[in-house]
């Protein structure tokens, strides 16, 4: 594992708690960036997605983060329900979940087209004919 990726799932975590204290605290709180709580959370997760699809390679752990960031945004509204001058919104949890599933296939899409990027170029330096080789370009058959 890199050291760059190390950093990312530090970070993805560190974000992750800050979601959670920003949470449970009182609204007088609460920082206000935007002005606009469904701006805010969809950000929020936006970006706690993204550092988990950086993090977190594979299609199965993709899949295994988004549901937890979902179910995360889920128990975070329902905590607000007892969080004085907060209110639990529906809407509120929808917003955090699809902004944390974009952000997954936003990186998530990403990695993999550069990954495939990388595979087709090592195939195609794999298959070209080598300077020295022996076999004349003429002679090298098509495939079918």
């Amino acid at each position: 594992m890199t050291k760059v990726v190390s950093l990312t799932r530090m970070a993805a975590w560190v974000a992750v708690l800050a979601i959670i204290i920003i949470s449970v605290v009182p609204g007088s709180m609460r920082p206000h960036i935007f002005g606009n709580d469904s701006a805010e959370h969809f950000v929020a997760y936006l970006i706690v997605g993204g550092l988990f699809a950086f993090g977190y390679q594979g299609p199965m752990p993709l899949l295994f983060r988004g549901l937890l960031l979902a179910i995360c945004a889920g128990s975070l509204e329902f905590v607000q329900l007892w969080v004085p001058a907060r209110r639990a919104s529906v809407g509120e949890f929808a917003v955090g979940a699809i902004g944390a599933w974009v952000g997954l296939l936003i990186i998530g899409s990403i990695r993999r087209t550069r990954e495939r990027k990388l595979v087709l170029t090592i195939i195609d330096d794999d298959t070209m004919p080598d300077a020295t080789s022996k076999v004349h370009p003429r002679s090298v058959t098509p495939s079918a």
